[in-house]
């Protein structure tokens, strides 16, 4: 069996626009004004067992920039769903649930553990209490 150049030049085709739209969706987004607030622990499991949350607060600015307690950074959401910090060491990525929660999932000491935060509310400039 013999391929012609036409079926080589549509095969060819087809691959590089697969491989476009591959690179197209894993590229990272810096910054996400959606995401950017406050957001604080709520909850903390380690092997399984709830602990008390004493993990600091994360701050997610509009500018791709984080701070949670003395350590800052910047920020990047990969394939729309992954928050990825770039500072960060102990936590890896972790994955975004809408635009309220942010869970890390992650081994510690061998032991499985997660940090579910919930994005705190935050009142509109200007509000004023009456």
């Amino acid at each position: 069996m013999q391929l012609n150049a036409r079926t080589l030049q549509i095969a060819f085709r087809m691959l590089l626009a697969c491989a476009a739209g591959l690179l197209f969706t894993a590229l990272p987004i810096h910054a996400e004004t959606y995401l950017s607030g406050t957001y604080r622990c709520t909850s903390v499991e380690v092997a399984g067992k709830t602990v008390p949350c004493k993990a600091p607060s994360l701050v997610l600015k509009s500018d791709g920039s984080y701070t949670m307690l003395s350590e800052t950074g910047t920020y990047e959401i990969v394939a729309g769903h992954w928050l990825v910090l770039s500072a960060s060491k102990r936590h890896g990525r972790a994955r975004i649930d809408g635009s309220k929660e942010i869970i890390f999932e992650f081994v510690s000491r061998g032991k499985k553990s997660r940090i579910v935060y919930r994005r705190k509310y935050q009142r509109p400039s200007g509000w004023v209490a009456g």
